[in-house]
């Protein structure tokens, strides 16, 4: 690949190149992508270069920030990493953000610091903007503001001919629907801008209960999630920290049935939800703050190293008795599934920018298992047990499910519907 190699300003990273290996890894370990070539580039000259070389030799291009969204889908393709386009500009009038492609979510939120306003964060800082709105994105913030999908404005993006473009609902409105949740396969973006959303009080925190009381904590979840106000967000896990000496000593080893909940303003109405959980059980940790727009983007306190995560999604409108004894008798435990997180979703089904119905669903909730191995040869069981709950959890699925949490094994056709697949396909 010397032709595109004398052509670029990044780096061209290949197969032999001593670190190759460390390179053309996905944050998720458990997949072992397999790319022809990493281009790590710094500006989008540098995307145009290589897609316009890709081109001319039957290549495909992909496009990681950070590295998420690993698929072996990948394999033989050119990996376009976007990490140095980290251009970051804030209209606070405008409620604005202009983003290269390489921006990740703490990135923004710090820049927030004192605005008023924040982003749309999911549970980890460590993820792109870009790529978290192409492919849905839930926030903390998506039961009053929607997805991050939904606020995705307009974009930069080299498309399959090599030329770049900046287009928005005006410009191109077939392209900027399929980006809202269509994930990567119309281009690569290299800039975003993204809507800004009022945050003038913010307030958030953790209930935290033993495992044995699960069973009365999700009961009252479910109750507290009926009656909240839409600017209240309420997440609930099941979770068995292993006996890692990297944890905290009252965490280590231990299980616990735990609610996060956060407000962007009103935190009055935060605290009459809450009360409904408290009295479920005996909290053994029960703290609440303010916090900054920045506070926000780790709020859950994701670890960021790379590992070796496998993950299933499923949706549902109602968190019945039935549907709780299925999750407690799956993950009140611990086992394979390290995590089985339910997270409340939105109030109605509007939404900001027209994008993929999947990206932005009707359903009340998505619940979300983990499963994080420590050596491979535990992989393949993992999995298993992922997909049998998967399995289990069906008859309780509604509607479409958000293409951000997809399973390494799936693609879009678990998770839009087919008339806006047909529709993908033709704007493609």
């Amino acid at each position: 690949m010397d032709e595109l190699r004398q052509v670029l300003r990044g780096r061209l990273v290949t197969p032999g190149d001593p670190d190759w290996d460390q390179v053309r890894r996905g944050w998720n370990l458990s997949v072992d992508q397999q790319p022809a070539a990493v281009v790590e580039a710094t500006g989008p000259s540098d995307v145009e270069f290589t897609i316009a070389y890709a081109g001319a030799h039957g290549l495909k291009v992909a496009a990681e920030a950070g590295g998420h969204g690993a698929t072996r889908a990948l394999d033989g393709a050119i990996v376009v990493r976007t990490d140095a386009l980290d251009d970051v500009q804030v209209d606070p009038q405008a409620r604005i953000a202009r983003l290269g492609a390489g921006v990740r979510w703490a990135t923004v939120q710090t820049a927030l610091d004192g605005t008023g306003l924040t982003g749309l964060p999911g549970t980890s800082g460590n993820i792109s903007v870009a790529g978290f709105c192409t492919s849905g994105g839930f926030s903390w913030f998506s039961r009053p503001f929607g997805s991050g999908a939904g606020s995705l404005r307009s974009a930069e993006l080299v498309d399959g001919t090599g030329v770049r473009r900046w287009i928005d609902d005006t410009v191109d409105p077939d392209l900027m629907w399929a980006l809202r949740g269509g994930g990567g396969n119309f281009g690569v973006v290299t800039s975003i801008e993204v809507d800004l959303h009022p945050a003038p009080e913010i307030v958030g925190g953790r209930l935290m209960f033993p495992i044995e009381q699960s069973e009365a904590v999700l009961t009252a979840y479910a109750k507290a999630t009926q009656e909240a106000p839409e600017q209240v967000t309420l997440w609930a896990y099941l979770i068995h920290y292993p006996q890692s000496p990297a944890l905290p000593v009252d965490v280590r080893g231990k299980s616990f049935c735990m609610v996060d909940a956060i407000t962007p303003y009103a935190p009055e109405a935060l605290e009459g939800v809450l009360s409904t959980i408290r009295a479920a059980g005996t909290p053994v940790a029960d703290a609440f703050t303010p916090l900054t727009p920045s506070g926000v983007a780790e709020m859950n306190a994701v670890p960021a190293p790379p590992q070796a995560l496998s993950l299933i999604t499923s949706t549902f409108d109602e968190l019945t008795p039935e549907l709780i004894g299925t999750l407690l008798e799956y993950a009140g435990q611990p086992s394979l599934i390290f995590q089985v997180q339910i997270r409340h979703l939105r109030v109605s089904g509007e939404v900001g920018h027209p994008g993929v119905a999947a990206a932005d669903p009707a359903a009340q909730y998505m619940v979300l298992a983990v499963s994080i191995v420590p050596v491979p040869e535990l992989q393949e069981s993992a999995v298993a047990a992922l997909r049998s709950l998967k399995e289990t959890l069906a008859p309780w699925r509604t509607g479409e499910m958000p293409p951000t949490g997809l399973s390494a094994w799936e693609s879009l056709q678990d998770s839009i519907s087919e008339s806006d697949l047909a529709r993908l396909r033709e704007i493609k």
